[in-house]
């Protein structure tokens, strides 16, 4: 019972511990989940891994980053570097300008490339086959920036506006754009030109090549260590004094509830079993003492404890006379025909008997029926 018990504490207190993890882990874990799409990690139809791919079998290989876009902007560089972003879905113009020094960054002769810049919708088609040096590139949007057809700065586009665009500046570095975050997504893997014309915007600047993955929720394992560090800094200085003494009785509370003893265990009630037969049984003989139906219950034990004391003895279904009965019972058992008594010569039914008497008689049926037989 005292294992029990210690058993029923431990899972408790289990269960409990489980809780608390699973409330902290909600409460630590970064804000912003994974968004696969356009991810060089993906393999939908939505994502980059077949142009991840297709650059390293060119021999331009990317490389993904994982860390915060300001470190990337930071770190110092002998040579030109091209970012590339793909965005989950599509960004308004000032979304694509949120990092501090980016505009710094470019002036060093870097690139930038966003896809999937909001623009307005046109007449266009939704899927048109656009012409580049690199072959037809499919492009499913209606959306158009309103750049003419012949500009220097429309690098894929028809008559209804720019698709992909360079953005007008004075600074050595480029900022490129696509209305479609789906430029050379997996799904067009079998296009004549979709892979080979983002190539070439990636390779035009020379040097190292980037894919945010940061962007999508991909990163390295110090820079979630330190985020949640801070996060949860952060939400601890933010948060008043009043809600958080709240939360800690809560936990508190959770905590005395698991260890209070003082009504015991909880025990489960379980629903009795019932066995028919029993209940048949106690159903029938309240039915026979009712009808005060003593003499026959009497007969019927008495006809079918002698049955069976007859095929135990090695006789027939058929009757067997007294004297045949008793010889093979003290012949097999070695013990006294007496005792055969309350067998062959039941209680008198003349008259009912007593209880005593009924228990007494089936006490010396049960030891007839408990006697070895050889």
């Amino acid at each position: 019972m005292t294992r029990t018990l210690l058993t029923n504490r431990y899972v408790r207190l289990t269960l409990v511990a489980l809780v608390l993890l699973c409330g902290l882990l909600v409460l630590l874990a970064p804000a912003t989940g994974l968004k696969t799409s356009g991810s060089t990690y993906s393999r939908a139809p939505e994502g980059y891994m077949g142009w991840f791919d297709y650059m390293q079998a060119q021999g331009t290989p990317a490389q993904r980053w994982r860390r915060p876009i300001s470190e990337l902007l930071e770190q110092p560089t002998t040579e030109p570097q091209t970012l590339l972003r793909i965005y989950p879905g599509l960004v308004n113009h000032y979304q694509t300008n949120y990092d501090a020094g980016i505009q710094d960054w470019l002036s060093a002769g870097n690139t930038l490339i966003d896809l999937g810049l909001n623009s307005e919708i046109t007449a266009a088609p939704f899927t048109t086959q656009q012409s580049s040096p690199f072959g037809a590139v499919t492009i499913k949007t209606r959306r158009r920036n309103n750049l003419p057809i012949n500009s220097d700065r429309n690098l894929l586009g028809d008559s209804y506006g720019a698709i992909v665009w360079q953005r007008a500046s004075d600074q050595p570095g480029q900022s490129l754009v696509a209305n479609t975050p789906h430029l050379a997504a997996n799904a067009y893997l079998d296009a004549p030109g979709n892979y080979a014309f983002l190539a070439d915007l990636a390779t035009q600047g020379g040097g190292q090549i980037w894919v945010d993955e940061y962007l999508h929720g991909f990163k390295e394992a110090d820079v979630i260590v330190a985020e949640t560090v801070n996060n949860w800094g952060a939400y601890l200085a933010q948060t008043p004094v009043k809600v958080a003494a709240i939360q800690i009785a809560i936990l508190l509370g959770i905590f005395l509830l698991a260890q209070n003893r003082r009504l015991g265990n909880l025990a489960t009630v379980k629903a009795a079993e019932v066995d028919n037969s029993q209940a048949y049984i106690e159903a029938l003989a309240a039915v026979l003492r009712k009808a005060e139906s003593t003499s026959f219950l009497i007969d019927m034990i008495a006809k079918a404890e002698r049955s069976s004391l007859q095929k135990a003895l090695g006789f027939n279904e058929a009757t067997t006379n007294e004297a045949a009965l008793k010889a093979a019972w003290t012949q097999q058992t070695g013990q006294s025909d007496q005792i055969l008594t309350p067998l062959t010569q039941p209680p008198k039914t003349t008259r009912p008997p007593s209880e005593a008497t009924l228990k007494a008689w089936l006490a010396q049926l049960e030891r007839i029926r408990q006697t070895p037989i050889r």
